[in-house]
């Protein structure tokens, strides 16, 4: 590698360095202090952890079998909003987890959306999964089955037709030809949405914290009552190494599986097979059951559920200041502070992913590619833990702290998206003009921005919302002088001002609709 590829290289390599690897070496280091005194299978941490995994495989479950239909249903057949439904349909992936389980306490509370004006006018009676396990599920699941979607819709949609072809020749009916042809080359795809989904169910945070509590905490949870309310860094450096063995473990296997494969290709089938009509019923289920707690929560702070009216009384006492104590500072500095971490994050994750993802894919650089990928396997509230150990060393301030969070969280993401783009690159042009004379700031705003402009975009907004909507990390750090707006409505919700919490998660989901339909525009239009 050139010393210019090292140049090129050197800030992205100091961000994980020194935001990422350093606070898990710290932990790491810290549990081996306590030489052997690590209790990690306490009766407390023992029910923990066999809860995390009952838990997280039940939702895995459910998210694989409510998304392998949407996945067939964009990987096989054709219908005339296969894009629209493709992109909405990923809409609860990119939502952030605090307006997810407030979308879910809107629509299906006692006195939500689906009791109050569907089940019991119709049928007198209630569906009121909440602060139980089932509603932990409900939640994870939802959140995750578009990772299900699109890494087996897209496995689904790249079979090569010869292969059923050649099979209905030999006499297969359509359905042999799908279990004895298209199954087994598409369960790797399967087996991998489902370690994916099972990741992210492991490591749920505000899902669990707001839908389960403390009753049903899992490891990630628990790691956080530790931290925050116990005190006990001892335990949770323990429930830590737990989870970052096991998460690790199936990282690895899951990249192992990638590699056979484009997990992350979002391809939609030019399939001309008929929409079934158990499609119809699906997308009905979809609509009311999934989308239902998203758009509800949309308009939730504007709706007051017990005189089933419109209101703006939720808004005002939002921003009168009455809740200002209940959050622990004005939620004006809540929006500014929300606006800075995200904006700072999101211009780094921009500008380094483009630099570093170009290299890699120029030089073939699989390690790196696999560490600047694997913050995806590493919670929040894990990396927070690392910066409490961190702040012992370096002096470090809590705005420094969430910028260099959120970058690290969203990298990955933003690393993903130009690295297709870098693939796909016509390096003929770069080639041209450097026999030209071209030096680098002329094909950089000649070339390289003109037509990597969509990426660029596409890589802030996704980091934006994920800066947005994240909760984790900055409940374990919190700084009640920096206020966020995901942790000012948790505090609203917990002190049980619901009503104000519901109107700051109204405006966090509608911010993130407009991002999202900035993202997706392409393919909510219809060709």
């Amino acid at each position: 590698m050139r010393k210019k590829d090292y140049l090129e290289m050197l800030p992205t390599a100091i961000l994980m360095v020194g935001a990422f690897l350093l606070p898990l070496a710290l932990i790491i280091i810290y549990a081996f202090e306590f030489k052997g005194r690590l209790n990690f299978f306490s009766p407390l941490n023992l029910h923990v952890v066999k809860f995390t995994f009952y838990q997280a495989t039940l939702s895995a479950l459910f998210a694989s079998v409510i998304g392998f239909p949407a996945a067939y249903l964009i990987g096989k057949t054709n219908f005339k909003f296969k894009g629209t439904f493709s992109a909405l349909s990923s809409i609860p992936f990119v939502m952030p987890s605090v307006s997810m389980a407030l979308g879910f306490f809107t629509f299906y509370g006692a006195n939500g959306f689906l009791n109050e004006y569907f089940l019991w006018p119709l049928f007198h009676v209630r569906f009121e999964p909440l602060f139980s396990l089932f509603g932990i599920i409900m939640g994870n699941a939802f959140y995750n089955f578009p990772l299900v979607m699109i890494i087996v819709g897209g496995a689904l949609a790249s079979v090569n037709p010869i292969y059923l072809e050649a099979a209905r020749i030999d006499g297969a009916s359509k359905l042999k030809g799908f279990f004895y042809v298209e199954l087994p080359i598409i369960f790797p795809a399967m087996v991998s949405a489902f370690l994916l989904a099972f990741i992210y169910c492991f490591t749920s945070f505000a899902v669990v914290l707001i839908l389960g509590g403390a009753r049903y905490a899992t490891i990630e949870v628990q790691i956080y009552m530790y931290l925050r309310t116990l005190l006990d860094f001892k335990n949770a450096a323990a429930l830590t190494v737990v989870q970052l063995s096991f998460v690790f473990s199936l990282a690895f296997v899951f990249s192992l599986l990638k590699r056979g494969f484009g997990v992350f290709s979002q391809e939609i089938s030019s399939s001309k097979s008929k929409f079934p009509l158990w499609g119809y019923f699906y997308v009905i289920f979809m609509g009311i059951f999934v989308f239902g707690p998203i758009f509800s929560q949309a308009f939730a702070g504007f709706w007051n559920f017990q005189k089933s009216s419109f209101t703006l009384e939720w808004m005002k006492n939002l921003f009168s200041g009455q809740m200002d104590p209940y959050i622990g500072n004005s939620i004006f500095y809540a929006i500014f502070w929300t606006l800075i971490f995200a904006v700072s994050s999101s211009l780094m994750v921009m500008i380094l992913s483009s630099i570093s993802s170009r290299v890699i894919q120029k030089k073939k650089m699989h390690l790196l590619d696999a560490l600047f990928t694997s913050p995806l396997a590493i919670s929040p509230v894990t990396l927070a833990f690392g910066y409490i150990i961190l702040e012992g060393y370096v002096y470090i301030t809590f705005p420094v702290e969430m910028v260099a969070i959120y970058t690290v969280i969203s990298f990955p993401i933003g690393f993903q998206i130009f690295s297709s783009a870098w693939e796909r690159f016509p390096s003929f042009v770069d080639d041209a003009a450097s026999i030209d004379g071209a030096g680098f700031w002329t094909k950089l705003f000649k070339i390289y921005l003109p037509i990597l402009k969509p990426q660029m975009f596409s890589s802030f907004l996704f980091s934006f919302a994920i800066a947005m909507g994240e909760m984790g990390a900055t409940m374990v750090l919190y700084d009640p002088r920096f206020p966020t707006i995901s942790v000012s409505a948790y505090r609203l919700f917990s002190s049980r001002h619901i009503p104000e919490a519901q109107a700051l998660g109204t405006l966090l989901t509608i911010s993130t609709f407009i991002i999202f339909y900035i993202i997706e525009k392409p393919f909510l239009t219809e060709k």
